[in-house]
């Protein structure tokens, strides 16, 4: 407080108003502003440029005028101590100090703590001079020593100076204040280990170690065990209050012990943060999730007793492109396992081709790493540079941010919704679930609730632009030709997605015959790979699609037959084209033949051009008449030409 040139009483500022920089005001900045804008109080200085704001305090209402005097106590007598006050100025060399102060590993003060100390700073200043200069006091101020002492605890506790209020206390910690300067001011929290219980490497590491234990100990089973060290290697004791202050400053450090990997990595992991991809399909990421909604499932035990679980739940794989976070593909079962994997970009290829017309592949896919082992020459067909994405870091992955609000969201859409996973704040009434569940949906209903459920997500308009999230996707698709890229041909999807036939099967004139889960398929060979009759092969099929099939033995044979077309053998029931195509079946069949004979000849005519002759070869004792020739050159150029040559001399 301080008198005006009119020698009014003010308030200042920072003694009434309630600030984050000034905490010990009475009452809250809406309050002042308030009272200032409805002409209910005096206002002489508005603050700025190092001003305070001064309020006259004639001109306060009678409450408020009670809640300085409850405070302060006579404010006329409180402010005619201003003399003193004005001895107090702020110490900008502390300042500086307390800015630049670093503690632990680069940590600093806040800005709280900084005026808390430069305050206290000033203030000691302030007594180290009365206290060197007596007289001053006593001329200058018109009070004895014993008064001025007096008087400075009253001050520092109406201005929550951080300073002794007894005289003693006081004095100690003028004295350390001489000594050790601005960093006396520090306490043990912040690095001055001066008065600190836990002061040295020995008892700090022995704390920490404590607190890092995997078991996660209460602050009062850790205090316990140290104070028991303590007391028998000389250290002071200290409380679960202590124990949790080093917890809380410490745990940049300790939660990787406490907690494990992937608690440490959630809050204290560096994010980099990076651009989504700029077209579809540059990014595709899959992961499994337990989908939120309860089904029946009932079934029949020893003696045809019915037996109901009212809270199955579905394991399912999805895919989803970080391009929008599009879901393409999804596949559920009971539990999870390498066929759910492969089904579910199996899905995905189709819906892709549904949305443009051909068979694309992603540039790149992100998964985590469940089933390595079976799943990674699956992922490096699609992906030649494929890795997995770190383990337990789900903020790595775009496909995590799939599963979140705008999933439950729809999930919410459903009557059997089951609520969030157990670690969320979410939760359903149970009273509700518990009524509700004998109304859930069978299972065997599941297939047409997680199509709706998944065409919901992909349908879902965006609220910027009105389009649906596939709209965006197909736009973006049809604009881009790097999302183009990666065409494939129908062998090409078939090598990669196709599933391998258990069991080897043999080409026969018949075609290629397979048994899958208990139905039988028939396919015809093409024309070209005839000669492959007899041959050992196996099959890739598509389970969605089992009108063809990737045939190859492995090695230099692979090629796709088609589906056998059987046509009915009574006329009576031809259709309209089954003569045509009967006709043209028996054609091919002739045309086998005649291509078998016209090789023949093509080969025969070969060898009368060159005179030889394959079947003569083949007779017994008779020469073929070029090697007659040679025999008989050979016989004339030995010197014996008068000697008649006898063929069976060379016998």
């Amino acid at each position: 407080m301080k008198f005006d040139p009119q020698h009014r009483l003010c308030i200042e500022g920072h003694e009434f108003i309630r600030t984050p920089q000034h905490p010990g005001g009475l009452v809250p900045k809406g309050t002042y502003d308030s009272l200032k804008n409805r002409n209910r109080i005096e206002v002489l200085e508005r603050g700025g440029n190092g001003r305070t704001v001064l309020i006259v305090y004639e001109s306060l209402p009678p409450a408020y005028k009670e809640m300085i005097t409850a405070h302060f106590g006579n404010p006329y007598e409180y402010a005619s101590r201003q003399p003193l006050l004005e001895l107090v100025v702020k110490d900008t060399r502390a300042e500086k100090f307390f800015l630049e102060y670093r503690y632990g590993t680069d940590k600093c003060l806040s800005p709280a703590q900084v005026e808390k100390y430069v305050t206290a700073a000033s203030w000691l200043n302030m007594l180290i001079r009365m206290q060197d200069d007596k007289r001053f006091v006593r001329q200058q101020l018109g009070i004895t020593m014993e008064h001025f002492w007096k008087l400075i605890p009253e001050l520092t506790a109406a201005r929550s100076v951080a300073l002794p209020q007894s005289y003693k206390r006081l004095s100690e910690r003028i004295k350390s204040y001489r000594q050790e300067g601005y960093a006396a001011l520090i306490d043990w929290r912040f690095g001055n280990r001066n008065s600190a219980k836990i002061k040295d490497e020995l008892s700090e590491s022995m704390l920490l170690e404590l607190i890092a234990h995997p078991n996660q100990h209460d602050d009062t089973i850790i205090a316990a065990a140290y104070n028991r060290w303590a007391a028998a290697h000389g250290y002071a004791a200290i409380t679960a209050a202590t124990v949790g202050l080093h917890r809380r400053s410490n745990n940049y450090q300790l939660q990787l012990f406490r907690e494990g990997n992937a608690a440490w990595y959630n809050r204290y992991g560096r994010h980099i943060k990076r651009f989504r991809p700029s077209a579809p399909l540059l990014l595709v990421g899959s992961d499994d999730n337990d989908i939120d909604l309860y089904f029946r499932n009932e079934t029949t035990g020893k003696g045809n007793q019915l037996s109901v679980q009212y809270y199955h739940r579905f394991r399912a794989v999805v895919i989803s492109d970080a391009f929008n976070d599009y879901p393409l593909g999804f596949f559920y079962a009971d539990n999870l396992s390498v066929h759910v994997v492969k089904m579910a970009y199996l899905d995905a290829m189709y819906h892709i081709r549904e949305l443009t017309g051909g068979w694309y592949l992603p540039h790149q896919l992100q998964t985590d790493r469940w089933n390595q082992k079976a799943l990674l020459p699956f992922y490096q067909r699609i992906d030649p540079g494929y890795f997995a994405a770190a383990a337990k870091a789900p903020r790595s992955k775009y496909i995590e941010r799939t599963f979140g609000t705008r999933w439950h969201q729809h999930l919410r859409r459903f009557p059997n919704y089951a609520g969030n996973n157990i670690t969320s704040g979410f939760r359903l009434n149970p009273e509700h679930v518990e009524r509700s569940k004998r109304l859930y949906p069978h299972k065997d209903d599941s297939c047409q609730i997680l199509e709706s459920f998944i065409d919901g997500l992909r349908r879902d308009p965006q609220p910027r632009t009105g389009m649906t999230r596939q709209e965006v996707w197909k736009a973006a698709f049809n604009a881009s030709e790097l999302a183009r890229e990666k065409e494939i041909s129908e062998e090409q999807f078939l090598f990669l997605f196709g599933i391998l036939h258990d069991y080897s099967n043999t080409i026969t004139n018949g075609g290629i015959r397979l048994t899958i889960d208990g139905n039988v398929h028939e396919y015809e060979i093409p024309e070209q790979y005839l000669r492959f009759a007899g041959k050992k092969i196996q099959a890739y099929y598509d389970p969605y699609n089992f009108s063809r099939i990737l045939v190859t033995d492995g090695q230099q044979l692979r090629f796709i037959a088609h589906s056998y077309e059987k046509l009915p053998a009574a006329r009576a029931d031809y259709q309209a084209d089954d003569q045509e195509k009967l006709f043209r079946q028996l054609h091919r069949k002739k045309a086998y033949i005649d291509t078998i004979l016209r090789n023949k000849k093509n080969r025969e005519s070969i060898l009368e051009q060159h005179q030889l002759d394959a079947a003569g070869l083949l007779q017994a004792r008779v020469m073929v008449k070029e090697i007659r020739q040679a025999a008989e050159a050979s016989w004339a150029s030995s010197g014996n030409p008068a000697t008649p040559f006898d063929p069976l001399d060379l016998m």
